[in-house]
């Protein structure tokens, strides 16, 4: 029933390319936040041999499983085989905790090219990204971070941004963020970024906040993973939806030759 309520509510949004998901999220997860835990162990976890096609990769060793999303055909989730809350869950910033949480990006990061298979042909490193949003602004209360190729938005954002390996300032649709550079010549995801923001905070409680991930590799310059954080900030206009940096349309690869 979920699902075909997302399809419906997809459709009806069809005409902008899916730019209000993080609306639809929001009414469909009124219903249950939980449902998304329940249908993971339903049919990912519990079963000896899961069978069920929204369950792509069930990593039991690593403690995640990549789960397909019900609005987006390219659209993607990476959730712990625990149940773990999002962001603020004291655990995500813990050091040795939540069971294998320091890979959980990794592992998203590993798995991207199941992007490109959805869309239908090879997409470079710097059209892909990961975001996990603020709990003010997600529909559901188990860990998940968002894969998917990034929207235009977010492309020219990290294309006309100065970002450097010290955080700064900027702003994104408006809202303030913070973002900063890991340079990687190599598109290797070997940083934590929950562990780059925990830090960054000096040690304090980490408030609600979205965090995004991506890779870039301008000529010329320096290459590396983008990591932007956007804590929740009302006053300001800031949401923590970071999931508005990804295109459940996946316009810009779907624009690219099929040969890649």
């Amino acid at each position: 029933m979920r699902r075909l309520l997302l399809c419906c509510l997809a459709l009806a949004a069809s005409g902008h390319a899916f730019a209000d998901a993080g609306l639809l999220e929001r009414l469909v997860g009124a219903f249950s936040r939980d449902s998304l835990w329940k249908h993971v162990q339903e049919r990912c976890l519990v079963p000896a041999a899961p069978t069920h096609s929204d369950c792509v990769i069930v990593d039991r060793p690593r403690g995640f499983v990549l789960y397909k999303d019900a609005i987006g055909a390219s659209h993607y989730l990476v959730i712990p085989d625990l149940p773990v809350g999002g962001v603020e869950d004291p655990r995500v910033w813990q050091d040795g905790t939540q069971g294998g949480r320091h890979s959980a990006w990794v592992f998203g990061w590993q798995a991207r090219e199941i992007v490109g298979k959805a869309v239908g042909r090879p997409l470079p490193d710097t059209l892909l990204g990961l975001a996990i949003n603020a709990r003010a602004s997600r529909s559901q209360d188990q860990l998940h971070i968002h894969l998917d190729c990034i929207s235009e938005r977010a492309r020219d954002f990290l294309a006309a941004s100065d970002i450097g390996p010290q955080w700064r300032d900027l702003r994104f649709n408006g809202k303030p963020v913070r973002a900063m550079l890991v340079p990687a010549v190599q598109p290797a995801l070997t940083v934590d970024p929950f562990e780059l923001v925990r830090q960054a905070a000096g040690g304090s409680p980490v408030a609600d906040r979205g965090v995004f991930v991506g890779y870039v590799a301008p000529p010329g310059g320096v290459a590396g993973f983008v990591v932007v954080d956007e804590p929740v900030d009302k006053a300001d206009g800031a949401n923590g939806h970071a999931s508005d940096f990804l295109d459940r349309g996946c316009k810009l690869g779907r624009a690219l030759p099929a040969d890649g």
